[in-house]
């Protein structure tokens, strides 16, 4: 239950970060900046926790040449996705990932979901197809914010089972910190070097903020993906649909109606799949 009740925290966090994340996009921030700006903050914060837990070996190594592009790609598309489609309708679409996180546990670390789990997966593609209008293909093609949700949530679902993989073979903690160091490189190489030099970018307050929410949700995730089953976490995390609905609804002023049964059925899908 350790292992739930801290991905759930970092729902709360994460949540959080893709609300502010948001912000910025809206403000007109450069997408590919705003999603690396906070992998150099969160770095700075956890390098004590990195120097103390050091943990660095040549397994560590291998993992991230496999996951490191597959992140920073997966990065890449879900921050286009939260660009081109409201908070609520992309957060929503993202709760797909438990689903491919669960396929790729089963493939590759023999953790096979429970006939309870199964119930949850079909949950959340019901909810999908309610979501979009039983039409995905309609859908899809008028909506391409949405598109870049679900292949981000492909990538995110395989690294789930490949960072665990990690953190057995070092620990959460140095993990955390390894995490955002090779983030803070890999993404920078798709932000304009004229993004990284303007002053204007880093008088939003929302910034620093970025860094430290993304920073205290790396550390609690990673501890729970080693306390408990990978899918699971990823189930567990994916209720911050709660967290970006209410911040949608209450300051982005998004038309949530439609998203509320879909949304339920999610939340539920994911709860089946955590505690299933």
């Amino acid at each position: 239950m350790l292992g739930l009740s801290l991905a759930l925290l970092s729902s709360i966090f994460w949540g959080t970060n893709d609300y502010l994340s948001k912000r910025l996009l809206l403000r007109g921030l450069d997408e590919n900046f705003t999603l690396w700006v906070r992998f150099p903050i969160a770095f700075l914060l956890l390098t004590p926790l990195g120097i103390l837990y050091w943990d660095f070996n040549i397994k560590v190594l291998t993992y991230a040449l496999i996951w490191l592009p597959l992140e920073v790609l997966g990065g890449v598309l879900f921050i286009k996705g939260l660009k081109y489609a409201p908070l609520s309708v992309a957060m929503s679409f993202y709760s797909f990932m438990p689903v491919f996180s669960a396929l790729f546990g089963w493939l590759i670390l023999s953790e096979e979901p429970s006939p309870m789990g199964m119930l949850g997966m079909s949950l959340v593609i019901l909810a999908t197809l309610i979501l979009v209008g039983f039409s995905p293909k309609e859908f899809f093609k008028k909506n391409r914010g949405v598109v870049y949700m679900i292949l981000s949530t492909v990538l995110f679902g395989f690294n789930v089972v490949i960072g665990k993989a990690s953190i057995i073979e070092s620990n959460s903690l140095f993990f955390s910190w390894f995490y955002t160091l090779c983030m803070s490189f890999g993404t920078l190489v798709f932000v304009k070097p004229s993004q990284t030099i303007k002053k204007e970018n880093y008088k939003h307050w929302e910034i620093p903020l970025l860094g430290l929410f993304f920073a205290i949700g790396d550390i609690l995730y990673n501890l729970a993906l080693l306390l408990t089953l990978s899918p699971y976490v990823a189930s567990a995390e994916r209720l911050s649909l709660l967290v970006v609905i209410f911040y949608g609804r209450v300051f982005l002023k998004e038309e949530t109606r439609g998203i509320v049964l879909p949304a339920f059925l999610m939340m539920v899908g994911n709860l089946l799949m955590a505690f299933g």
